[in-house]
């Protein structure tokens, strides 16, 4: 690919179209079932409409959506769904709402405490599956999908305030955060780019504090050094909501966006494509970030 965010993002945007499956939703690899990750990814990079999708058929009596294949619901990917469907003007008026109330009654177990892990286990966010424990990733998803589409601010409030606790609490020595914890058996774990990225976008909104701070660092120093598509395409994300620079990371990700073509990772291609946007047009759809202080949704 020739490092041009346009011209590379065409490329991607063609992959996804011969990728799509009958249903309107996207598979992770060609000729699977639809899944709701790879569907919200490919939504947010195409700009198709959630009509056009399956998603609006998986929604469940909680207002959460599940996948007919799994029967079980992510919290993670209903977070990212809350965004992607959020993101189409034409969307059907309950859905994000629906989403967004589902999220708020869901919480992590609370567990006892344990020598071999140093965290605050009674911290209740988001658990990737029902009854099970807290954990990085589906906490910062959910909330920022709570703060980007708050609903009823004082049903959505307790829970933001709880998983900022959660990302205080997990975040590793270096900086940044993996997918667990920072400390197990007294000895420091390092972070990864993905929750970092993850994290950051979620606590966009809290720059000042020193745990934000470290974790752009950390993504400063190992976004390329990790190289994966999902590590670059993540930090464009996180560093284009902040108004950062893109352009070191943005070459990287073009040029590691022919291995991913190749190996047909759907989610990765829609998240490729998706970063990619944001920087080719200059100014480019912003999905994940938070409106300014006092703005609605």
């Amino acid at each position: 690919m020739k490092s041009d965010p346009r011209t590379a993002r065409a490329s991607l945007l063609s992959r996804l179209a011969q990728l799509r499956n009958a249903d309107g939703g996207w598979p992770y690899y060609r000729g699977r079932q639809s899944r709701l990750e790879p569907t919200c990814w490919a939504m947010l990079a195409t700009g198709v409409p959630v009509d056009a999708t399956p998603l609006a058929r998986w929604t469940t009596g909680s207002g959460l959506l599940v996948e007919p294949s799994t029967g079980q619901v992510n919290y993670a990917f209903n977070g990212l769904a809350a965004l992607a469907i959020g993101a189409d003007p034409r969307r059907p008026p309950a859905l994000v709402p629906g989403v967004v109330a589902g999220l708020v009654a869901a919480k992590g177990v609370a567990v006892e405490a344990s020598p071999v892990i140093q965290l605050d286990t009674s911290l209740q966010g988001w658990s990737w599956i029902p009854e099970t424990f807290t954990w990085v990733e589906p906490t910062a998803w959910c909330m920022l999908a709570l703060k980007r589409w708050p609903g009823d601010p004082a049903s959505t409030s307790a829970r933001i305030e709880e998983a900022e606790r959660v990302m205080r609490d997990r975040v590793c020595p270096g900086g940044g955060w993996n997918f667990g914890n920072g400390i197990v058996y007294g000895h420091a774990l390092p972070a990864h780019v993905p929750p970092t990225a993850v994290g950051v976008l979620a606590l966009q909104d809290r720059t000042k504090s020193p745990v934000v701070t470290d974790a752009i660092r950390f993504l400063e120093r190992h976004a390329l050094g990790e190289g994966s598509t999902t590590a670059l395409a993540l930090t464009t994300l996180a560093f284009a909501a902040l108004g950062r620079p893109t352009a070191s990371v943005i070459e990287a990700l073009i040029t590691q966006c022919a291995e991913t073509d190749s190996l047909g990772n759907v989610a990765a291609l829609g998240m490729a494509a998706l970063a990619l946007a944001t920087v080719a047009a200059g100014d480019g759809p912003q999905p994940f970030r938070l409106p300014a202080p006092g703005v609605r949704p």
